[in-house]
């Protein structure tokens, strides 16, 4: 959701810069594994040891880097399917690191809370399943909605939760996940289901039959 709505403001903002870079020889991919590699750190050694106000904000600043590197690739060549897929690499393992981190922290400060680690879990398989539900649209190539919960949002709702759980908020943490966990589960559902309205809207624009493809 937020990125349908953000996206194009994101864009006439970072332009700019986004130029000046391109002019001085700096790469999309460039930007996107540094990102990913400054990402993996601040999660494994700020989360994955408690700090967790100091994680949320470092891994906020990191991703910025993430809205770089895609104007940079606009300013330059326009981008393409080597650096989309850099892109969408660089982004489900840090989306795992920054998880498997806090779920760490939790087996660590907290095993008995059985609920928040199995929220955890929940959120580390399905946005993994989110992101390849649409990925694997897309290769079939079937049109789906992006859906309740995409990237943006999940670590929003991570790095909010986790910062004020750091800030002594009850439940802040437990909440957060528990949305994403949810929120995730629903737009997977709303991709396979779109996917499918697709493929059933093409068989019968062709007049096929369909009974056992429904």
């Amino acid at each position: 959701m937020l990125s349908e709505f953000g996206r194009s403001g994101v864009t006439k903002v970072a332009h700019p810069f986004a130029t000046f870079l391109v002019r001085i020889g700096v790469t999309a991919n460039g930007i996107t594994l540094a990102g990913l590699v400054l990402t993996c750190a601040a999660a494994v050694a700020l989360f994955g040891n408690g700090h967790l106000v100091a994680g949320a904000i470092v891994i906020a600043l990191c991703t910025l880097l993430d809205l770089v590197d895609g104007a940079v690739a606009r300013a330059g060549h326009g981008g393409s399917p080597y650096g989309a897929l850099v892109d969408a690499v660089s982004d489900r393992v840090a989306d795992g690191v920054i998880l498997a981190s806090l779920l760490w922290w939790l087996v660590d400060a907290e095993p008995d809370n059985r609920y928040a680690l199995g929220m955890l879990l929940a959120c580390l398989v399905l946005s993994q399943v989110v992101s390849y539900s649409k990925a694997r649209a897309d290769a079939g190539g079937l049109r789906t909605p992006g859906g309740l919960m995409e990237r943006a949002d999940r670590l929003v709702l991570i790095l909010l939760g986790a910062g004020l759980e750091g800030l002594g908020v009850p439940w802040a943490l437990e909440i957060a996940i528990t949305v994403v966990a949810v929120g995730s589960l629903i737009t997977v559902l709303q991709r396979v289901w779109g996917g499918r309205a697709d493929h059933l809207g093409r068989l019968d624009r062709l007049g096929s039959p369909t009974a056992g493809d429904r």
